[in-house]
């Protein structure tokens, strides 16, 4: 039967962001954890058919596509908006782009089949992210049963169409893997 994986996370914070949430420094071990609870999910069964869900900014989105694409299982991506207004709005980190953000998601959006990409082109607001979760999530379900995977902090957003948002809305097939960038911090 067919699976869904479908995934919302926090985006790498910009520099001036008051109080972090998701650092730069994070984004490596918050691979391997998206990498590891992709995997759990698969039980190592390779012949059944999954498709990863989500949509495509700095950080979480971004490492969600390429740890699926590892892992030899095809993605959607979906934006609010064109690519160019969303790489302004949801990728650039700053002119030096430390991360490489743009290019990854270049790279990720151009090796989607265009059956597997779409733009809604909603104005750019904050509903338009909230109507982007929603249509993430309609296109999930009518895939196959769905499994959620949140790069969360647990609180309440900085607008409609956050994290939070997106894990109210999604039924998930099972207890999702919430995944929180405190716990990705080092140990003394």
């Amino acid at each position: 039967m067919p699976t869904s994986i479908l995934f919302s996370g926090h985006m790498i914070d910009m520099p001036d962001r008051p109080s972090p949430r998701f650092p730069p420094k994070l984004a490596f071990p918050a691979g391997r954890r998206i990498h590891a609870a992709i995997a759990s999910f698969l039980h190592g069964d390779p012949s059944e058919p999954v498709l990863g869900f989500a949509s495509g900014a700095r950080g979480g989105d971004i490492l969600f596509h390429e740890e699926c694409r590892a892992q030899r299982i095809d993605t959607v991506i979906i934006l609010p908006f064109s690519p160019e207004e969303f790489i302004r709005s949801s990728v650039e980190l700053a002119e030096s782009d430390p991360g490489d953000w743009r290019r990854r998601f270049r790279k990720l959006w151009d090796e989607t089949p265009e059956t597997r990409r779409e733009i809604m082109d909603l104005p750019h607001n904050d509903r338009a992210y909230g109507l982007c979760n929603e249509r993430l999530i309609t296109r999930a379900r009518a895939y196959g049963p769905v499994h959620l995977i949140a790069l969360w902090d647990g609180q309440k957003g900085d607008g409609h169409g956050g994290t939070a948002n997106m894990v109210a809305q999604a039924d998930s097939n099972g207890t999702p893997d919430v995944i929180s960038p405190r716990s990705l911090e080092p140990h003394p």
